[in-house]
């Protein structure tokens, strides 16, 4: 079962507001974070729709996972994603102040015995297991798919122009391809989900360290906040942490 759960945003050190948003939902053992991509408008707005209307679209198709095989659940966590970019979308283009908008998303739906993960854009899902940290989602940027390709180093993506470029995300003009996997769920995991806020301010062993140190859901999250806040604090910074 799940034993806890805790989350934590904050604005950072160097932008003015924060456009990240996270919701929690443990009765549907649903758990999110939403990322309003910088640069286009009203991303704030984008990613309070995400935690505002996914939670009933899951609801309506998946009220009884237990009654539904694995490829289904999927399936349905799939036409979800793909429902609700095709909302924002919509609000996007009704009005004027919103064109453009979109966000990232990173969610995990939690049944009795397995985890789906799925996500849209460079939020991220890791997993604790027996002190290994596993991150468990690929981020959708052209740095990602640069890398995978050896068309530039690891070092030559530091500083690349195309650093922030999402390729997959939530309010995009074509149908997006969201990522699902299954995980089973055993006894002692932590998950924690993260805004680019924090991956982008600690190393994934950085991150390992402080899920190993604090036995509290809420002092894990505050403290990762903490040290995204203190390395640079460069963007808004987001964490749910479950147990």
């Amino acid at each position: 079962m799940i034993t806890g759960f805790a989350g934590k945003t904050d604005k950072g050190l160097v932008k003015t507001k924060n456009e990240d948003s996270w919701g929690a939902f443990p009765e549907q053992g649903l758990f999110l974070i939403a990322d309003g991509i910088g640069g286009m408008p009203a991303g704030d707005v984008a990613s309070r729709l995400v935690v505002e209307v996914l939670p009933p679209l899951l609801a309506q198709r998946i009220d009884k996972p237990e009654v539904l095989s694995r490829i289904e659940i999927i399936e349905k966590i799939k036409q979800s994603l793909c429902d609700l970019s095709d909302r924002i979308l919509q609000e996007s283009q009704k009005h004027e102040e919103y064109a453009g908008m979109g966000t990232t998303i990173v969610m995990a739906l939690i049944t009795e015995t397995e985890m789906f993960i799925a996500h849209l854009g460079d939020s991220r899902a890791y997993l604790l297991k027996q002190n290994y940290l596993q991150q468990v989602s690929n981020d959708h940027s052209l740095i990602r798919h640069l890398l995978m390709t050896k068309e530039i180093t690891q070092e030559q993506a530091k500083n690349h122009p195309g650093k922030n470029h999402l390729v997959q995300y939530i309010g995009m003009s074509m149908p997006p391809n969201p990522d699902v996997i299954c995980l089973p769920r055993e006894s002692g995991e932590r998950l924690l989900l993260c805004s680019d806020g924090l991956s982008n301010m600690l190393s994934n062993e950085e991150i390992r360290k402080f899920l190993t140190q604090f036995s509290s859901a809420e002092h894990t999250c505050n403290a990762l906040i903490k040290a995204a806040n203190m390395a640079g604090g460069h963007d808004n910074v987001t964490v749910v942490l479950v147990e």
